[in-house]
């Protein structure tokens, strides 16, 4: 877990926080992951499965390989497979990352409220390290990688980590996801989630196509159980 510049030991206690995921929520990687994936699945079966590359959207390297070795039944072991999609997808983002809209003011608008926040992540360490190099997420307070906990998402453990370290119950945390993957685990964890995107349709989580659709009054009274007039 890697923490950032601590708050001031006399700052007033936190009300709620904000724990969100990385990658297709606050990054556009998702679709460069995906293709990936998609690139592997036909390099060593020959053929495309485009139900198997979308199983693996917000699952962690480790889980995605297995996966794959499993569905394909491929001799190579589970490492080989990792390895072999963690140097393609460096080398796809070798470019650099961007924003997703609306995802760099608003997280400039919660730090200017003094929310507390973490990012919440099923990429590696080394990946968030190389993200970093490109765009600057000096604005979280925690960052919780794949690294990080024994169990990734979609068990709870993340986000489970990621308020404790805020000093926070999960129950007064808004997550943001973007995949079934993510949003299971923050819910799992009782934080109350917003899913963004339309393309993801999760059960008893609210829904925004875009982050340019959320603000900070919006959280605020999602966090409390209220939607703004």
């Amino acid at each position: 877990m890697l923490d950032r510049t601590p708050r001031s030991a006399d700052a007033p206690r936190a009300e709620w926080a904000v724990l969100s995921d990385m990658d297709g929520t606050l990054l556009d990687t998702e679709s460069t992951w995906l293709v990936v994936v998609e690139e592997f699945v036909r390099r060593h079966s020959g053929a495309n499965d485009p139900a198997l590359v979308s199983a693996l959207e917000g699952l962690d390297l480790h889980r995605a390989a297995a996966t794959l070795r499993s569905r394909l039944s491929l001799e190579m072991t589970t490492s080989a497979v990792a390895e072999e999609l963690d140097r393609r997808s460096l080398e796809a983002y070798a470019g650099g990352v961007s924003w997703t809209p609306g995802a760099r003011p608003l997280l400039v608008a919660l730090a200017a409220a003094q929310v507390p926040l973490a990012l919440v992540t099923s990429s590696p360490r080394h990946w968030v390290e190389r993200f970093a190099q490109t765009v600057d997420l000096s604005v979280f307070d925690v960052i919780v990688t794949a690294d990080d906990t024994p169990r990734t998402k979609p068990a709870p453990d993340p986000y489970l980590r990621a308020a404790e370290a805020l000093g926070l119950p999960a129950h007064r945390c808004v997550a943001l996801e973007d995949s079934v993957v993510g949003a299971t685990s923050a819910m799992a964890a009782g934080c109350t989630t917003v899913v963004v995107g339309d393309g993801t349709r999760v059960p008893a989580t609210l829904h925004v196509a875009s982050l340019v659709a959320v603000d900070v009054r919006m959280l605020r009274a999602v966090a409390r159980g209220t939607m703004p007039s």
